[in-house]
């Protein structure tokens, strides 16, 4: 860590390897002008909204999956570059943490990130952190009603656009008052 704690590094094993899908995938994605969506892959049940959310976005034109995994262990990949080359870079994070947000921010820039806060949009759960403790049919309809706000705010921003806002959805976690408001904190 910084003697300031506001950042800090990691060091990541390098590889020569490569997924020879995520090849063929980043490239064809690249071709066709496709926006990566990432989302929070944490273990709680607000990561899992997150994440099942950042699917059901991807499902739609002109949006597809991309995996943080690869952009950040394996840069010289296919998958890597398409992200990196991508006008934007939808994200939903699973609550005001913004974890992935806040790493993405320095690989790519704040102004190609349209990041959403998928605990802002549906509002419970925070008692929780085990995935079971909510029922899956209740996991589905939060997670639904996080796409389609998603979606909704995307099309209203029109993607292709340089001015999507950062930050979408709830304050992020430095705004404690927008946060609590919102009921993120």
């Amino acid at each position: 860590m910084s003697p300031d704690n506001e950042s800090f590094n990691i060091i990541i094993t390098s590889t020569d390897k490569t997924c020879p899908v995520g090849e063929k995938a980043g490239s064809r994605y690249i071709q066709e002008g496709k926006i990566p969506v990432l989302s929070c892959e944490g273990a709680c049940i607000r990561g899992e909204i997150a994440r099942v959310a950042a699917h059901l976005v991807a499902k739609k034109e002109p949006y597809r999956r991309a995996c943080h995994g690869e952009f950040i262990n394996v840069p010289a990949s296919g998958l890597a570059e398409w992200m990196r080359t991508a006008e934007k870079i939808v994200l939903i994070d699973g609550c005001f943490l913004h974890c992935h947000g806040r790493v993405l921010e320095h690989l790519v820039g704040s102004d190609k990130l349209a990041v959403f806060d998928a605990l802002s949009y549906y509002r419970k759960y925070t008692e929780f952190f085990d995935i079971e403790a909510v029922q899956e049919e209740e996991r589905m309809q939060a997670a639904r009603l996080v796409a389609d706000s998603v979606l909704a705010e995307l099309r209203g921003m029109n993607t292709r656009d340089t001015d999507i806002p950062a930050k979408a959805g709830c304050a992020p976690a430095s705004d404690t008052a927008k946060a609590a408001s919102c009921g993120c904190s």
